[in-house]
């Protein structure tokens, strides 16, 4: 059974994809990068403070259409 013309449009543009990502995984370079001890700190700093935000923020939203729907009777 043959596709929609829509679904092979689609079809195309998806292949190419993940035949680009499929060649970069697949090719090998020498990395030519440095990163400090304390880059790995900073990132799990950063990781825990927006987990905070955001626990921070839903608490304040929750709060905030708890009082707009009111008590309940």
């Amino acid at each position: 059974m043959r596709k929609p013309p829509a679904n092979q449009f689609l079809d195309i543009p998806l292949r190419a994809i993940f035949l680009i990502a499929l060649a970069m995984f697949a090719t090998e370079r020498e990395a030519r990068a440095y990163t400090d001890p304390g880059t790995g700190a900073l990132i799990w700093q950063m990781m825990v403070a927006a987990l905070v935000g955001v626990g921070f923020y839903f608490r304040r939203i929750t709060a905030w259409f708890k009082k707009r729907k009111g008590p309940k009777d």
